[in-house]
């Protein structure tokens, strides 16, 4: 009798090269860099350990887990969604091919591939006396079992955010609808809330208005470049310490800036049609001021300058750049102009006129990416740091060329957001996609120049929460008391009134703001988390 063979049962053969990557999740997710979500992970883990012992379907399993994963690693990370991406893949290609490995590179460091390499070759001896896969499915159930059970208390949230909240009482009782509810009463005041110009004008003497709207400048930015002591930052009379830009790209940012006679519009409120009253240029206008607008770059990227003007109601010409020293390549391969040369052009071309004119310069000096015409190629924070410390130098020298002109001008610097250097858990450095606070808080300065008034008091720092609303009506308190007929007058008298506005900043597609002491952030609309802080 012949003996009958029984087959083995199949039994899991582990995780082979997966363990790297379930042990790389785990690092980051220890060091607070990711989450890990339980149920999504471990299907993985599932899908990955069953047996099986055909061939063909073995190598589908594989592939069909190698997207998933790849998936998976996105969702658990703190980045802004994929479809953002998608949406921004147009202006992405637009980058020169420099920059672009420069982001990548700042997304994937040579150290981290330094480490990975490490990681390998340790697992592929380790391997050979270890049942790896055991400890990495171990690793995994440790890492989720304390999150079951902090669930029970702080419902589904994060450890990121667990961790916020038992940082802060009073955040805990923050939930979706109470957050939806501030968010949708915020924008219904900021609708009521308009500046009242004077109808006055012909009683101030007349005087400029110059307003330096600087890309990518934000007051973390002058901390990590050091240079929040130069000179150009103590010429200012008027200092705003808590002022929100309300988003973290240039052409919302320009569009908030026109639109600041009135409260703070929503992102999608800018490309509807604004009642004439909240328009501050068209203000200006029926005051007898000009208009003159100056880039130092050409305004293409992003439609910038055509959207401004479409949306903005700009309609001066650009002040001529022809002739002028190219002092960068701008991240898209553009040409961008030195800052002093095209402020001194648009000085000299103000001497012999008497109408006062409001003019609004625009500087991509800053912007991620640029670079330094005819010097060393240098990158991220170093790069930052030179042409922060030439433009500060330009606008410095600027400054002093104004006061010893004898005519009346009101400096204003604006930037339009800042540029993310130090980055966070949610954006590399240089990214923007989400307005953050750091990003959002900005260093808005008044000066006012004029050869027959002083200021009778010290520099005011004003520590409020404000918006472009408060700029509006420190214009108008300029022109409603006449400060410009001569004499001293009071820096704290001209500030007093200015409207605060609570910080909530907006991009398509995301909504940031702030409630007590704590950020939230929502991606859909509805659905609110803690920002992530590092």
């Amino acid at each position: 009798m012949t003996e009958t063979s029984v087959d083995r049962p199949i039994t899991p053969t582990g995780l082979g090269w997966w363990n790297l990557y379930f042990i790389v999740k785990i690092i980051l997710f220890v060091r607070g860099v990711i989450e890990f979500h339980p149920l999504e992970n471990l299907s993985l883990l599932a899908l990955l350990l069953l047996p099986i012992g055909n061939k063909i379907i073995n190598v589908a399993r594989h592939l069909i887990a190698l997207p998933f994963a790849l998936w998976l690693f996105h969702y658990d990370s703190f980045l802004p969604p994929l479809e953002r991406l998608v949406a921004q893949m147009d202006q992405l290609m637009a980058f020169e091919w420099s920059y672009l490995l420069e982001l990548v590179m700042r997304f994937v460091p040579p150290s981290a591939l330094l480490g990975v390499f490490l990681l390998v070759a340790g697992y592929y001896y380790l391997a050979k006396f270890f049942r790896v896969s055991v400890m990495v499915v171990l690793a995994c159930f440790a890492v989720i079992i304390p999150m079951g059970s902090d669930s029970d208390n702080s419902s589904s949230d994060s450890p990121a955010v667990v961790e916020a909240k038992s940082n802060n009482s009073a955040s805990a009782t923050r939930d979706d609808d109470s957050l939806n509810q501030y968010l949708n009463q915020f924008f219904n005041e900021e609708r009521q809330r308009v500046v009242d110009f004077p109808d006055t004008a012909g009683n101030t003497a007349p005087f400029d208005i110059l307003m330096i709207s600087i890309c990518s400048l934000a007051w973390d930015d002058m901390s990590i470049a050091g240079v929040t002591s130069h000179p150009f930052m103590s010429q200012f009379d008027m200092i705003f310490e808590q002022f929100n830009s309300a988003t973290s790209y240039s052409g919302p940012a320009l569009l908030r800036l026109t639109r600041a006679s009135c409260g703070q519009p929503s992102h999608d409120a800018l490309y509807q049609p604004a009642d004439p009253q909240c328009k501050l240029f068209d203000n200006l206008k029926a005051l007898g001021y000009g208009e003159e607008l100056m880039m130092n770059h050409d305004g293409v990227f992003g439609s910038l300058l055509q959207r401004t003007r479409l949306y903005g109601g700009i309609d001066a010409p650009l002040v001529s750049q022809e002739g002028l020293t190219i002092s960068q390549k701008a991240f898209a391969g553009s040409p961008v102009t030195r800052d002093l040369e095209l402020l001194q052009r648009w000085w000299a071309g103000r001497q012999d006129s008497t109408q006062p004119v409001f003019a609004l310069y625009n500087s991509a000096s800053l912007h991620d990416g640029n670079r330094i015409m005819n010097s060393e190629r240098v990158f991220g924070t170093e790069s930052y740091t030179l042409r922060i410390r030439r433009l500060f130098d330009d606008l410095n020298q600027f400054m002093e060329q104004l006061k010893g002109s004898g005519r009346n001008v009101m400096v204003i610097l604006i930037p339009e957001h800042g540029g993310g250097l130090r980055g966070d858990k949610m954006q590399i450095p240089g990214m923007r996609e989400i307005a953050s606070p750091s990003i959002t808080d900005i260093p808005v300065a008044v000066k006012l120049v004029g050869p027959n008034i002083e200021r009778s008091d010290s520099v005011v720092h004003i520590d409020k929460p404000s918006g472009h609303m408060a700029l509006s009506q420190l214009i108008a308190n300029v022109i409603n008391t006449g400060v410009y007929n001569g004499g001293p007058y009071s820096a704290a008298s001209l500030s007093a009134n200015l409207p605060e506005t609570e910080a909530v900043s907006q991009n398509e597609g995301s909504t940031v703001i702030k409630v007590g002491n704590e950020h939230y952030i929502s991606l859909d609309g509805q659905h609110w988390s803690i920002y992530p802080s590092n």
